[in-house]
C-alpha cells in the first residue's frame, strides 16, 4: 500500500526529500549577515524584553511575523535554530499548496516544474531574498497564508478563505489588494461569517500591542514614517536597481529575456531529441539568470485578456489572484529580489494560458531552467564556508564578511559589558542578536533610506538623550540605496556628531571593517539637551 502511494504521488515525495536536503546540507547558509534579515531575529527578541512594536521599536511592517516568531522564541528558546526550523515548515506548506492548486489546472509533471522552480530559485537562493532565512518573514508566511486562502476559495469554503486572507495581510500588507477578487467569489451568501473570518485575525494579532500599551497615535505616526519613506529619492534608487520601477529603457531587457525563452520554446516544439536537450541544457546554463522570466507579468496580462471568455471562474480566479498578489513587482519577476516569494503566482498562469501545443515545451524549458539557476545558486550557497557560531545560533559568511564578523563578535564578548548597547552602523543587527547586545530600537539601521527618512538632525538628537556606549561604523557598501559610504558620501552631521562625542578605539578586520568608537568620559557624564 505505501509503495503504491509512493508510485503514485512520486512528484510529492521527489520535492519534499528536495526541500529537507536542501535544508540540511546548507543549514544555517541562507540570509545575509549585513543585509535585513537579522533584523527579522533582532525584533522578536526584543519583544520578549518588554519592548513595543511601533512605539518603542520601529518598522514599516505588519505585526504578525515578529509576534509569532516571538511566540516560538519563547517556547523554544531564542535562537536562530526556531526561524530556521519554522521557515522549513512554512516553505514545505508553500511547496505542497503550489503543487495541490496547480494540480487542480494541470498534469502533475507540470506542477512538478513550478514546485522545482521556487526550490531552485528561492529555496537555494544564496541571497536574503530566499525561504529559509528571509529579508521578512512577513512575506514568507504572507505567501502561505495566501496560497491557503486560493486554495480554500477554489473549494468554495470562504470562512477558512477569509481567515487565511487576513492573515496575510497581518503578515504583509501588499496582499490587501485580493480582497475585492475575494468577496466577489464569496457573493452575499454567509456575509456575517465571512466579516467574522476576516476581523478575528486583526484581533489576534493587534490586541496584545494594545493591551501592551501601544495606541493608535503611535501606528498613526508609524503610518507616516511609511508614508514618507515611500516617496523618498533613495527608495526610488533602489527600486530602480532592483528593477522594481518600470523604466522605458528596460524594455530592451524586457525583448532580449522574452527570446532567450521564446526562440527555445518554439524551436523545442518543432525538433524533440536528445541531442536538443543537451544543447539547450548548456544553452540555458549560460543564459539562464535571475532576470529570465522577468516578462512573465505582463505576458500573462495580454494572455488573460485574449483568452478570457474562453476560460472557466477557477482559472479567472487564480489568474486573477495571481496578478493582484503580484502586482507590487509586476515589471520585476527578478529572482535577486522579491520576485523569489511570487513564482507560484507567476508560473501556475503561465501554464494555464500557454497554448496547449507548447505546455510540454514550456516544461522541459522550466526544469532546465531550475536547473541551471539551482546550480549557480548551490554554488554561491558553497562560497559561504566560514562558520559564525554562538550561544544564539549558527550562520555562515563569506570570508570577506564572516572573518571580520568573528573578530567583531569576540571583541565585543571581551572588550564590553553585557549591558553596553553597541549601535552598528550603516547597518549589521547580527552582531547585535548573537552577541545579546542591544542596538537602538528605533535606529537600528542608517542605511541611506532611514537618513533620508528621518533626518540627521532627529537621528543625533536622539543619541544625544539615549548616549549608547559603543557606535560602530562599518566601510559596508550602501550603493543600492544611492549613496555608497556611511560618513563619506551621506550621514555626514551624525559622523561629526560621532566624532566629536565619542572617541575611536580600535579598527577591526579585513575586508568589511569595523572602525569602533566608545562614548568620550565627560559626554557620558555630562547633561543631555533638553
Amino acid at each position: 500500500m505505501i509503495k503504491e502511494m509512493c508510485k503514485k504521488n512520486w512528484q510529492i515525495l521527489l520535492f519534499n526529500i528536495l526541500i529537507v536536503l536542501a535544508f540540511t546540507i546548507f543549514y544555517g547558509r541562507f540570509g545575509d549577515v549585513i543585509v535585513d534579515s537579522f533584523r527579522e531575529a533582532y525584533i522578536p527578541a526584543e519583544i520578549l524584553k518588554g519592548q513595543l512594536l511601533y512605539k518603542n521599536i520601529f518598522t514599516i511592517y505588519t505585526p504578525f511575523a515578529y509576534l509569532f516568531n516571538a511566540l516560538l522564541f519563547f517556547i523554544f528558546g531564542i535562537n536562530l535554530k526556531v526561524l530556521y526550523f519554522a521557515s522549513l515548515l512554512a516553505t514545505v506548506g508553500i511547496c505542497n499548496l503550489t503543487f495541490i492548486i496547480s494540480n487542480r489546472f494541470m498534469h502533475k509533471n507540470y506542477s512538478l516544474a513550478v514546485v522545482l522552480f521556487i526550490i531552485a530559485g528561492g529555496v537555494l537562493s544564496p541571497n536574503v531574498f530566499n525561504f529559509f532565512f528571509p529579508y521578512s518573514y512577513g512575506v514568507l508566511y504572507g505567501l502561505l497564508f495566501t496560497l491557503a486562502c486560493i486554495y480554500f476559495a477554489l473549494n468554495k469554503k470562504f470562512f477558512p478563505a477569509y481567515l487565511m486572507y487576513s492573515f496575510a495581510i497581518c503578515s504583509k500588507y501588499e496582499f490587501i489588494l485580493l480582497l475585492p477578487l475575494l468577496i466577489y467569489a464569496s457573493g452575499k451568501k454567509g456575509w456575517l461569517k465571512n466579516i467574522t473570518a476576516f476581523i478575528l485575525p486583526l484581533i489576534i494579532t493587534f490586541t496584545p500591542l494594545f493591551i501592551k500599551g501601544l495606541q493608535f497615535k503611535d501606528l498613526l505616526t508609524a503610518c507616516s514614517l511609511i508614508l514618507t519613506m515611500s516617496s523618498t529619492k533613495t527608495l526610488y534608487w533602489f527600486y530602480s536597481v532592483t528593477g522594481l520601477v518600470f523604466r522605458w529603457e528596460l524594455i530592451p531587457i524586457y525583448i532580449i529575456n522574452f527570446l532567450k525563452l521564446t526562440v527555445p520554446l518554439v524551436f523545442f516544439y518543432y525538433f524533440r531529441n536528445i541531442w536538443l536537450i543537451i544543447a539547450l541544457a548548456v544553452y540555458f546554463y549560460f543564459i539562464a539568470s535571475p532576470e529570465s522570466l522577468i516578462f512573465v507579468f505582463p505576458l500573462i496580462l495580454i494572455l488573460f485578456a485574449i483568452k478570457f471568455h474562453s476560460l472557466g471562474s477557477a482559472k479567472k480566479f487564480i489568474i486573477l489572484a495571481s496578478l493582484l498578489a503580484s502586482i507590487k513587482l509586476f515589471f520585476a519577476f527578478t529572482l535577486q529580489s522579491y520576485g523569489v516569494f511570487f513564482i507560484p503566482f507567476a508560473l501556475i498562469p503561465l501554464f494555464i494560458l500557454i497554448p496547449k501545443r507548447f505546455k510540454k515545451s514550456l516544461f522541459v524549458i522550466l526544469l532546465l531552467c531550475a536547473f541551471s539557476i539551482g546550480i549557480k545558486n548551490t554554488t554561491g550557497l558553497i562560497n559561504k564556508n566560514v562558520k559564525i557560531k554562538t550561544p544564539s545560533g549558527i550562520v555562515y559568511a563569506t570570508k570577506y564578511n564572516g572573518n571580520s564578523i568573528n573578530k567583531f563578535i569576540n571583541y565585543i564578548n571581551t572588550e564590553t559589558l553585557p549591558t553596553d548597547r553597541v549601535l552598528v552602523y550603516p547597518e549589521n543587527l547580527a552582531i547585535n542578536f548573537l552577541t545579546q547586545r542591544e542596538s537602538d530600537n528605533k535606529f537600528y539601521s542608517l542605511i541611506p533610506l532611514y537618513v533620508e527618512t528621518f533626518g540627521e538632525d532627529i537621528i543625533t538628537g536622539r543619541f544625544e538623550l539615549t548616549r549608547p556606549e559603543y557606535i560602530i561604523i562599518s566601510n559596508y557598501n550602501t550603493s543600492n540605496y544611492y549613496y555608497s559610504y556611511f560618513g563619506q558620501d551621506y550621514a555626514g552631521k551624525i559622523f561629526e556628531f560621532v566624532l566629536k562625542n565619542y572617541e575611536f578605539q580600535k579598527q577591526i578586520g579585513e575586508g568589511l571593517i569595523f572602525n569602533v568608537y566608545r562614548i568620550k568620559p565627560h559626554y557620558r557624564l555630562s547633561q543631555p539637551r533638553a
